[in-house]
This record gives structure tokens, C-alpha cells and sequence, in this order.
């Protein structure tokens, strides 16, 4: 055992590795297929909008099928979707989504890339797309995929004439036709070129035609053919199979896919570069040849593919380390890196390697330490030798003292060399002791390490743009010899664990603040007296801490000047009150302010929970929603974060480290209901903002809503998506509107569309259509502004349609029955008037109420008018 220390210096935000798992030595059928990838060169990137926008069949296909290097470069990382299986959603399920599309390529076998493109939600057009992502930004971004990848074939997905419909569909295609031109020419993004990227022209572009609603085969004249559906025998799926069970990765969207069999053509349309007649890689050399030196490498690699046994694949690992050294001679070029990483994984295969790199628990604080332990097994019994071993920080910020050129990254590295031969199916195991240092930087997805600028994620390192996530924030090395040859490994350190139900389970090693905080709740009101109070829960983390617990709130009091007040409290003497400091501060950033007294944090001290009660100051008197952060400095370090585990079974633990922060409501609101029936579906903020209202909010069961007496509710609310998802409710409609015509109150919020649903949700006929109005500030009409639901309790006004985020709504009803109030009409620029998204209707006794504007985007993000329209949907007419 080797009990050493690794200081790990300050290094760049860090989050959860693609896939934690160590890497599993391929079986027989794959290492046969690898070795055949391994023939060919050649690449082929596949380009549209969004996470599930993807072909997937055809990835499966370039990448098993034809066998080149595959990649798919998403624009956005779909943050601006609905989450069908939780109730994350923005930033949070920008990161999910990105763990789908790369659990999916693991499947198909393909790599992903993405752009700093923010998805702000459903787009009607091109052009306010890209203002609004910035075109020229995100078009460098597109280049630097290009440049980066060098494709010899783009492929995309929508047309450049509108005919994907979504803008960002649109846009997505217009981008990459752009990109095919400006790739190519070094007068474009030379800052690209002064990297050291260089220009790179593909052969063609083509784009992979649909034809959403048409039968039969595609007749249009000049278009490229492929059978997708082609069957594999080495994975005995065709990749059509393939591609369900890939797509079936984007469960946050409800994508589950059938594993279609049988033949299934794709065509594909010339638009740029050399046109193809006969295949999509007509003129391109797919052998090694292309590369300067390339013949010894194809040589050795033909002997390994000839010599390859199922039973026994260490047969081929002579020529395999042939082929390795003779590539190690070939100059630097993305396609040869890329096949020198799949020899790496052909030789782990052929040798039955296991190698991984374990911490002793997942998180960890600057300034403690974890016990790593590195392990290698050499289960095929071919001969290893441990040469070195090392356990390696990130690419680092620059440490105080120290010069680095721009391009320089700066690696703490600890090493042991045991030279140790193993024994066959024996582990060979050696433990570190890693010291954090005090200022490791927490692990963070990068492109939320800052705040975003409109329609675009802010990367502060070029090189990190377009890369699917972090890098793990600590690996190990490991240097082994094979046969005579020497070879490096790398393994991300990993935690691992047995959960009862799924059994062994892995997470990324991150490195979390010292002191947990979190606000009890993620909005909450002021009173009528201008108070409020806030509740801080405050966690220890792995290392005793001393330090302040400060609270900071910022509003937008004077156009766009930020006023900051800072307000301190010391967590050792309970009950103290709160004391404003300096009043209004211009330009204050959190990391300026003044420290109150000193207290300590200790490792396993149960949370604490602290109370602010906090005095409105001057500012105006219209509703308006102020931010109010909590900070805790120490030892000259400022944490501001909380600590936020996304944990969804098909995709790894990821760990985020969003401000810990809460937004406060100023607003006049009043709401009569006092007991409100909750039916959720997947997920949104409208139940916790109804108890923030006052109400008691009880959430209802598929049981509940079959038995459970439902009159004794004052208002009962559909959540968003529930008839989508609990397929239950919609059965028991009929109850629901008995519910209704004896007295109750509805209110369905938005469902996507579904045939099974038309006409059936309401007391009289309605359809939920498509219809949406995008534009967040467009123009909100009241045809009748004295009804019920624009009066009682709460007056709505224009102004209540200020600051809404997004979207206004979507799934308006339409056509629907003329019983039924259109209580507010809206548009998008050049539409006709949307007046389906807020419907009410007397039923008997009772009122139905559709309301398909965004609530489940306003209420969370404190939009006041949106609370005081929310609290009149469910308010009884008394």
C-alpha cells in the first residue's frame, strides 16, 4: 500500500464523466467489429437542433454499418424542454438531456458534440433564432466543430427552407451550410487558426431527407439511398434495433422507440460540395492510405482482423501493438487520434484488461482528503506488467507565482512505480491519499460555470467549447507493459457503491463545497407588511470549517441599475436579528463583501436552519421579484453554491453547483381557495406555489382521485402533462366533471397534444391543438376584463404580463365550443389571434377552467403577475 498526498491546486470547473463506469473489455462479437472499424478511415458528422433531433438509425449505421467515425453535433443541449420524469427542468435539464444524447451514443456508437446555443424554447422562425442565439457566435461554433472533427461527409438533418418547422430546426441547417464554406477558409475565425486548428473543407454536405406523411418509397429524382434497416450479424440487430433502443435513451422527452426490423430507406439530397451518384462517400479514400505513413499501420492491423480468434482474442494483441507503435509514428490528425484511442480499447479487449480507479466516497471538500485506490487485472493471463502508476488533477488555473503561456495547462501529478508483474485473474491493487486543496474549484458543469448571455452558454476556455461536458476532476494513469510494448491507460476516479435494487452502481468522484446551503424553499412572498422570512439550511460537509453566513438580495429597482444590499448574521448566537450594513451598494459582487463573525462547521453536525426575517427597502411599489443569495466566506473563500444531485436511473449521478438562492415576490395577491386538490404529472412549481398562497395542498393519487371524496377540495388542479403520463386520469375524467357540475373548481393546466384526449377533457367539446404564442412579451388582449378570472380576488391588468419568461403559452385549445369564456387572446408577430389558451366554462354548479399559458415557467421563476392570475384560476367565486 502507498499512503502518499496529492495536492490538487486550483483547477477549472469540473463535473460528472460520461460514462463512470470503468471501461468494460469488449466481448468477442464487438472486439471482432472494432477490428474491422479499425480498417477504416474516414468521418461523417451529423448536424441538427436539439438532444432527440438526432437519426439515430443512421448513426448506427455510418458508425457499425459503414464503420467510420461518427459524430453528432447538437446545437443546443435541449434546456429549454418539458421533462416528462421529473420536475427539473432549464439548466438542470440542459444536463440531463446531455447525459441521454451521450447514453445514446454509446449505444449507437457514434461521439457528441455540442454549441454554446441555449434551447430558450419553441421558435417560429430562423432569423429569431439566431438573433437571439447570436449568429455569428454560434456559427464559429459550428467551424470549430468542423475544424475539430474534419468530416468528410456533413449530413443534416432539417432543410434550410422552413420545412422542419421549428426555428431552431431551421436555423440549425442554415448554420451548418454556412459552416461548410466558412471551414474551409482561413480568413474565417482565424483565432481558431492561432489555436492551432486549421482549415478544413468537407467533400459534400447532403441533407437526409423526411417526408412526414408520405407513403411509400422515395421517388424524387437524384437523391442518395441507404437501408438503415440492414441487418448486423456480429450484433444480431439491424440498426434500426439499434437506433430504438438508442432513442429510447431520451426518456425525459418520452421517447421511448420501437426497434423497427425490415428494410427501411433513408435518402439524402445534394446541397454543397462534390456531388455523390452513387454513394454518400463517393470520392473519399476510406483507407490508410490518406495518411502520410499509413500503409505499416494498415498491414498490421489486416494481420490482427485475420488473425482474430473469439476464444481467443490475445492472438491478435502482437499485431495489435504493431499496429500501435507504427501509429505513434503518424503526425497529429483527429481521425488518426481517434483510431488510436479505439486500438487502446481493441487492446484492453483482446488482453481481458480491468482497470479502474475507486474513491472512497463521491464528494469531497477543499481541504480534505479521500483514499483512492487503483487496481488492475489481467484476466486473459497474457503477461502485465505495472510499470507506473499516477493519480492526476485536471488542467488547472494558473497557481499564484507561476507563468503559463495561453495554451499551457498546469498538471499536479502524483507517481509510483511498483514494477510489478501481475499474476493471472489476480488484482494488483495501490491506494493514494489525495489531499484537496483549499482552492480546488467545485465540480460544475462548464458551461454553467457562468451566467449565460441571452441565447448563449459563456465559455470562458475556448477549448472547451462544443465538448460534450467536463473532464473528470481527478484521473489516474496507468503505464503498463504488454507483450514488450509499453502502454498508457487513463481512468477517471470513480465512487462506487451496491444499491439494493440496482446493484453495483458508479458515480464521478467531484469535489463539493466545505458547508452545504440551500434556502428551504426556491420562492416565497413578502407580506403585506413588506417582511419576510427566510429560512437558510445550512449542511457540513467532510472538513471542519470556520466562517460567516451572509445573505445579499438584488433587484432591478432603477431601469437597469442593480442595487445589492448585504445583510450578515453569525451562526453562533441563535436568535440574533439581522443588521443591514452600507444600504444601497452599486456594483457590489459577492465576493467583495465584509465578513460578520466567525463560526464553525463541523462533519457530521446534523443541518441547522436559520432565520432571516428581512424589512423591504425603498424601491417601487409595482410587484416586482428581488434575488436574494446566501453566501458563506472562510479562510478568504467565498461559497455561494448549493449542492444539487441530479440522480435519474438511466443516466449517471450528475453534480451541479447552482447559486444558493431564493427568489422573493412583491405583490398583492389574494386567494380565497384554502383547500386544493394537487394532480401532478411531470412535475412543475404549481403545488408549492399554492402552499406559499396559503392553501393546503394535498397531492392526489390515481386512488385518490377514483375514491377519495373529492368535494371536500376547494379547487382541483391538473398538473402539467398529467392525462400524458398517468394515462389513469383521463379514465377517470368522467368524476372529475362530476366533480365539477356538484360544486368544484378544475383547472387543467397544458397537455400536449393527444387524440386520445380530444373532446373528452372539459364539459364540452375542445381540442388541444399545436397553437402556441412564443414571443414572452407579446401583446396580451382581455375581451372581457371584468370576468370572474381578470377580477376575483386579484384585478389583472396589463401589467401583470410584464417579465414573463420563455414563452407566453402553448397547446392552446382549438377549435373548442363557443360555451365555453376565451378569457385572453394573444399572438406571435404575423399570426392570426391564439385565443384558446385560457378557457372557463360553468358546469353545473361548479366552473371547468383550460389554462394553457406557461405557468409552469412563471411560477418558479417568481413572475408576480403570474401568481396573481394563478391565484384567481383557483379562487372560488364567493
Amino acid at each position: 500500500m502507498l499512503a502518499l498526498l496529492l495536492v490538487l491546486m486550483s483547477f477549472a470547473a469540473r463535473a460528472a464523466h460520461a460514462d463512470p463506469n470503468p471501461a468494460v473489455p469488449l466481448d468477442a462479437a464487438r472486439l471482432r467489429l472494432t477490428l474491422e472499424k479499425l480498417q477504416v478511415m474516414g468521418s461523417a458528422l451529423f448536424v441538427a437542433a436539439h438532444p432527440d433531433d438526432e437519426n439515430t438509425a443512421f448513426l448506427a449505421w455510418l458508425a457499425n454499418g459503414r464503420k467510420v467515425r461518427t459524430g453528432y453535433l447538437s446545437i443546443t443541449r435541449g434546456d429549454g424542454g418539458q421533462n416528462l420524469i421529473g420536475s427539473d427542468v432549464g439548466e438542470r435539464l440542459g444536463a440531463i438531456r446531455t447525459q441521454e444524447l451521450l447514453a445514446a451514443r454509446r449505444i449507437d456508437g457514434a461521439e457528441q458534440m455540442f454549441t454554446r446555443a441555449i434551447d430558450f424554447g419553441y421558435s417560429k422562425g430562423p432569423d429569431e433564432t439566431l438573433e437571439i442565439w447570436g449568429r455569428e457566435a454560434i456559427l464559429s461554433d459550428v467551424v470549430r466543430a468542423i475544424r475539430r472533427f474534419r468530416p468528410d461527409v456533413i449530413v443534416t438533418r432539417f432543410p434550410t427552407d422552413g420545412g422542419g418547422g421549428h426555428g431552431h430546426h431551421t436555423a440549425s441547417a442554415i448554420l451548418a451550410e454556412e459552416a461548410f464554406a466558412a471551414a474551409a477558409d482561413p480568413a474565417r475565425f482565424p483565432e481558431q487558426i492561432a489555436e492551432g486548428l486549421t482549415p478544413w473543407g468537407a467533400k459534400r454536405l447532403v441533407w437526409n431527407a423526411f417526408r412526414f406523411g408520405a407513403s411509400g418509397p422515395d421517388t424524387t429524382r437524384g437523391r442518395l439511398r441507404v437501408d438503415v434497416g440492414a441487418y448486423d450479424a456480429l450484433l444480431a440487430r439491424s440498426y434500426t434495433e439499434l437506433a430504438g433502443e438508442s432513442r429510447s435513451m431520451h426518456k425525459s422527452q418520452g421517447f421511448g422507440s420501437a426497434e423497427r426490423r425490415g428494410a427501411w430507406e433513408n435518402t439524402f439530397e445534394h446541397r454543397l460540395g462534390s456531388r455523390a451518384t452513387t454513394e454518400l462517400f463517393e470520392g473519399v479514400d476510406l483507407s490508410w492510405k490518406r495518411v502520410a505513413g499509413g500503409e505499416r499501420v494498415a498491414a498490421a492491423l489486416a494481420r490482427a482482423l485475420k488473425s482474430f480468434d473469439p476464444a481467443h482474442p490475445r492472438a491478435s494483441l502482437p499485431a495489435l501493438l504493431d499496429a500501435r507503435e507504427a501509429m505513434a509514428k503518424l503526425p497529429d490528425d483527429p481521425l488518426v487520434e481517434s483510431r488510436r484511442r479505439l486500438l487502446d480499447e481493441a487492446i484492453r479487449g483482446a488482453a481481458g484488461l480491468w482497470i479502474d480507479a475507486i474513491a472512497a466516497r463521491p464528494l469531497a471538500s477543499p481541504g480534505s482528503t479521500v483514499r483512492v485506490v487503483l487496481s488492475v487485472l489481467d484476466r486473459g493471463g497474457v503477461g502485465v506488467k505495472v510499470a507506473k502508476v499516477s493519480v492526476v488533477s485536471g488542467e488547472l488555473i494558473r497557481p499564484k507565482g507561476v507563468t503559463l503561456s495561453p495554451r499551457s495547462t498546469w498538471i499536479d501529478t502524483l507517481t509510483h512505480s511498483p514494477d510489478a508483474a501481475l499474476t493471472p485473474n489476480v488484482a494488483w491493487n495501490d491506494t493514494f491519499t489525495v489531499l484537496i486543496s483549499a482552492g480546488a474549484a467545485l465540480s460544475q458543469p462548464y458551461w454553467l460555470a457562468s451566467p449565460p448571455i441571452r441565447g448563449a452558454s459563456v465559455v470562458r476556455e475556448a477549448s472547451l467549447i462544443g465538448t460534450p461536458e467536463s473532464a473528470p476532476a481527478t484521473r489516474a494513469m496507468f503505464e503498463l507493459e504488454i507483450l514488450g510494448h509499453r502502454l498508457a491507460f487513463e481512468q477517471p476516479v470513480v465512487h462506487r457503491w451496491t444499491d439494493p435494487v440496482q446493484g453495483e452502481r458508479y458515480r464521478t468522484f467531484d469535489v463539493a463545497p466545505p458547508v452545504r446551503l440551500r434556502f428551504d424553499r426556491d420562492v416565497e412572498r413578502f407580506a403585506a407588511d413588506g417582511t419576510a422570512l427566510l429560512k437558510v439550511v445550512v449542511g457540513p460537509g467532510d472538513v471542519p470549517v470556520e466562517g460567516s453566513l451572509d445573505l445579499s438580495y438584488e433587484a432591478n429597482l432603477e431601469g437597469d441599475a442593480v442595487a445589492t444590499r448585504t445583510l450578515h448574521r453569525s451562526l453562533d448566537q441563535a436568535g440574533d436579528s439581522v443588521t443591514e450594513f452600507g444600504g444601497e451598494v452599486r456594483g457590489t459582487s459577492l465576493a467583495q463583501l465584509t465578513p460578520s463573525r466567525r463560526i464553525r462547521v463541523v462533519p457530521g453536525s446534523p443541518d441547522t436552519t436559520l432565520e432571516f426575517r428581512i424589512q423591504v427597502g425603498d424601491g417601487p411599489k409595482a410587484a416586482t421579484t428581488r434575488v436574494v443569495y446566501a453566501t458563506f466566506l472562510t479562510n478568504d473563500r467565498l461559497y455561494n453554491s448549493r449542492v444539487v444531485e441530479l440522480d435519474y436511473a438511466h443516466i449517471p449521478i450528475q453534480t451541479l453547483a447552482p447559486p444558493a438562492s431564493i427568489k422573493l415576490v412583491q405583490a398583492d395577491i389574494a386567494m380565497t381557495a384554502r383547500r386544493v386538490g394537487y394532480v401532478m404529472g411531470s412535475g412543475d412549481f404549481g403545488a408549492d406555489a399554492l402552499r406559499e398562497l396559503g392553501a393546503e395542498v394535498t397531492l392526489l393519487t390515481d386512488k385518490d382521485l377514483e375514491s377519495a371524496p373529492l368535494q371536500n377540495f376547494d379547487a382541483i388542479v391538473i398538473g402539467v402533462r398529467a392525462y400524458n403520463t398517468r394515462p389513469r386520469v383521463l379514465a377517470l375524467q368522467p368524476r372529475l366533471l362530476d366533480y365539477v357540475a356538484a360544486g368544484g373548481r378544475l383547472v387543467t393546466q397544458y397537455q400536449t397534444a393527444d387524440n386520445a384526449m380530444n373532446d373528452r377533457l372539459g364539459p364540452f367539446p375542445f381540442r388541444i391543438s399545436r397553437d402556441r404564442v412564443t414571443v414572452e412579451g407579446a401583446e396580451i388582449r382581455m375581451p372581457k376584463p371584468d370576468h370572474a378570472l381578470l377580477s376575483k380576488p386579484n384585478r389583472i391588468g396589463a401589467a401583470d404580463f410584464d417579465g414573463w419568461v420563455q414563452e407566453r403559452g402553448l397547446y392552446f385549445a382549438s377549435p373548442f365550443d363557443p360555451r365555453y369564456d376565451a378569457v385572453l387572446a394573444s399572438n406571435d408577430p404575423g399570426e392570426p389571434s391564439r385565443d384558446g389558451g385560457l378557457l372557463y366554462a360553468r358546469h353545473g354548479k361548479g366552473v371547468f377552467i383550460y389554462a394553457a399559458y406557461a405557468f409552469f415557467r412563471q411560477l418558479p421563476a417568481g413572475v408576480p403577475g403570474a401568481w396573481r392570475l394563478f391565484a384567481n384560476l383557483v379562487s372560488p367565486e364567493r
